[in-house]
């Protein structure tokens, strides 16, 4: 990355000053470490500054496809109607238990 350390700076003294600010503790270590993170990518880019940085590609898009557009058409499951089978062995009901 190529980012000039002015920018960095800004971005650590925005932090400080949020952390400035702060009521709770919780909040002052989360700007804090803003600041550290900011630290090491500075010093970082500085240790690196001979050495070679792989071009940045661009991220491919993705095209937005809406629910309705991915999901089939439903339709309303039709039911028949069932007729109770008739049997020649005499069974006076629809029920297993029917003699």
């Amino acid at each position: 990355m190529n980012i000039p350390h002015q920018s960095i700076i800004k971005q650590m003294e925005r932090e400080l000053a949020k952390a400035k600010s702060a009521e709770k503790s919780q909040q002052i270590r989360e700007h804090i470490n803003s600041i550290k993170v900011l630290c090491e990518v500075l010093l970082e880019e500085n240790s690196q500054a001979g050495s070679f940085t792989a071009p940045i590609q661009p991220q491919q898009t993705v095209p937005y496809i809406s629910a309705q557009q991915q999901q089939p058409e439903r339709r309303p499951v039709q039911i028949q109607k069932e007729e109770p089978m008739e049997t020649d062995d005499g069974a006076n009901g629809d029920s297993l238990f029917d003699f």
